[in-house]
């Protein structure tokens, strides 16, 4: 099936908002003390809301001066754990991505009809413009992204968010033609009635099992991203992934598909988009077809892709050092990124720095790449039993253990040679020593650096 050719100027629609009076003097709480719960909290407390957060760190983990801050806003904080206190006191309960929704006081709050929200579902009752959800395996930060500097380029306002930079809830939309979110699969178990003017779905592969248990289930929280869109609504989706077309086949809204095999929508040559790789190509065609959905010209679209250099943590070039090139993709938190970015320097002698937090999936494809492409691996974090065995199982054995990142970049350094690449794509979570990716591929860049000094 060739992929429909959207031209824009279609009317989008707009959200019905969500009265301040409904939130006014409600006792509200928020769970989890990271950006999003944050950022909840102080739009909550900002709409007159009295609000709790609780958070399962002790106050021993957190940062004192955030709790100085908390304490002269009036925002009352638990922390060391959930207690039922916070769940009986309130009317309604707003959820960090991080929080399991089976904890036992959550599962007391929907016994007691508390409504139980995510961050996004709160943002979304507050704004008014239309939004463009992005979500997906892999592919969501560089689409998202894309897709903002597309929408600029062609004269919109834009505000980029979700989770990615900042939280959705602190987009003050007054000024805005349009919101480009990127949504993940944890902050769609628990929206009601969010509901984007266009959803981009990008790919499924395995990821997060450790939460979602199943494939199956990890799939049915993807597809609430548009399970409340109706014929006024687009859903841009991957035709070239079975698993998406089998979430999208009975959806309401108007589909919109793009494949590899039909590059001409994006008009330029593939060789011509300066992000490398296979998977850059998916990601640009489901860029231009969210843009021409909201007006965007031809021309526009391919001068952007010409000249988009790709996101921070996404196979993003370090530095040469003797020779030896380094690249951070600390953003590959799954397997399956982690193939791609093998595959991006296919032909090229490749030292891997793989591990960190394990989120339970197969390793066997890995490894197999793994022993085709890399001339060594050199692994770190919680989950380096479980990759040494499995890698050893696929008769790869030029293994190197480090325990801490600037360890794992001066091993792979003394291994590689000049024209070899350093890889860190860890094809896991970064929770296990880092606060989260971002805080993982800047050590990896630090260390980097320190090798130049």
């Amino acid at each position: 099936m060739t992929p429909e050719f959207i031209r824009g100027n279609y009317t989008p629609h707009f959200n019905v908002g969500y009265h301040m009076e409904h939130i006014k003097n409600k006792n509200i709480t928020v769970f989890g003390l990271a950006r999003s719960g944050i950022a909840a909290a102080k739009k909550l407390l900002s709409l007159g809301a009295k609000v709790t957060i609780s958070e399962i760190k002790p106050a021993s983990g957190i940062d004192h001066s955030l709790l100085k801050e908390l304490q002269k806003l009036r925002i009352d904080v638990e922390l060391g754990g959930h207690s039922l206190k916070v769940v009986e006191s309130a009317e309604l309960i707003v959820v960090s991505p991080g929080i399991h929704l089976d904890i036992p006081v959550l599962e007391e709050a929907r016994k007691k009809s508390i409504p139980v929200i995510s961050e996004v579902e709160l943002a979304y009752r507050l704004l008014k413009k239309p939004i463009i959800a992005v979500t997906g395996t892999n592919g969501k930060t560089t689409t998202t992204t894309l897709i903002g500097e597309l929408l600029r380029a062609g004269g919109k306002k834009v505000a980029v968010a979700g989770n990615i930079g900042s939280p959705l809830v602190e987009v003050e939309d007054s000024n805005l033609d349009l919101i480009v979110a990127e949504i993940s699969s944890y902050q769609l178990e628990t929206i009601s009635s969010f509901k984007p003017w266009i959803s981009v779905l990008l790919n499924i592969q395995p990821d997060h099992l450790e939460r979602h248990r199943t494939m199956e289930e990890y799939m049915a929280q993807k597809a609430r991203i548009f399970m409340n869109q109706n014929g006024d609504d687009y859903i841009v989706y991957n035709q070239d992934d079975p698993r998406v077309r089998e979430m999208v086949k009975n959806a309401k809204a108007k589909l919109v598909g793009f494949t590899k095999d039909h590059p001409e929508i994006i008009t330029l040559p593939p060789s011509e988009i300066r992000i490398p790789g296979r998977h850059n190509l998916e990601n640009a065609l489901a860029s231009a077809q969210a843009a021409y959905l909201c007006g965007a010209e031809e021309g526009t679209v391919a001068d952007v892709l010409r000249s988009f250099p790709g996101v921070e943590h996404r196979i993003e070039f370090v530095s040469r050092v003797d020779g030896v090139e380094f690249y951070n993709d600390s953003k590959a938190t799954n397997p399956d990124s982690t193939l791609v970015a093998l595959d991006t320097f296919e032909g090229r002698n490749i030292i891997l720095i793989l591990g960190g937090r394990d989120k339970g999936v197969s390793l066997d494809v890995l490894s197999s790449k793994v022993r085709q492409r890399a001339k060594r691996v050199i692994l770190l974090g919680e989950a380096t039993a479980r990759f040494k065995q499995a890698l050893e199982k696929a008769g790869f054995g030029s293994i190197d253990l480090a325990d801490s990142m600037d360890g794992a970049v001066r091993i792979s350094f003394g291994s590689a040679g000049s024209g070899d690449i350093v890889l860190l794509s860890p094809a896991c979570a970064s929770f296990d020593m880092f606060s989260n990716f971002e805080e993982r591929g800047k050590a990896f860049k630090q260390a980097v650096k320190s090798l130049n000094s």
